[in-house]
């Protein structure tokens, strides 16, 4: 790991709580600007996101839940089983 990629995780691991929120607010008032990074939070930080797959669902956008089964498609396979079960209970 390069030192760049090291302090790169290091202040992505300090920052958390704020992408998350961030995220949060980009689905809630439909920020489509932000979906990339609401994109990257789902695929990289896969247990808070599960929160967010329900937000993005519940919503009732299409470009939203298609943001959210295009992001557990990529994951799905890595992720934790009990978390992937929720979310595909919830997209699927």
């Amino acid at each position: 790991m390069t030192a760049e990629n090291k302090k790169r995780n290091e202040n992505e691991g300090k920052t958390e709580p704020v992408k998350h929120r961030w995220c949060e607010l980009a689905v809630k008032h439909k920020h489509t600007a932000a979906y990339r990074d609401v994109e990257l939070f789902l695929i990289h930080d896969q247990a808070m996101g599960v929160y967010l797959y329900g937000e993005l669902m519940v919503q009732e956008d299409a470009r939203q839940q298609a943001l959210a089964r295009h992001c557990l498609s990529i994951i799905k396979d890595d992720m934790d089983q009990s978390a992937r079960s929720v979310v595909e209970e919830m997209i699927l």
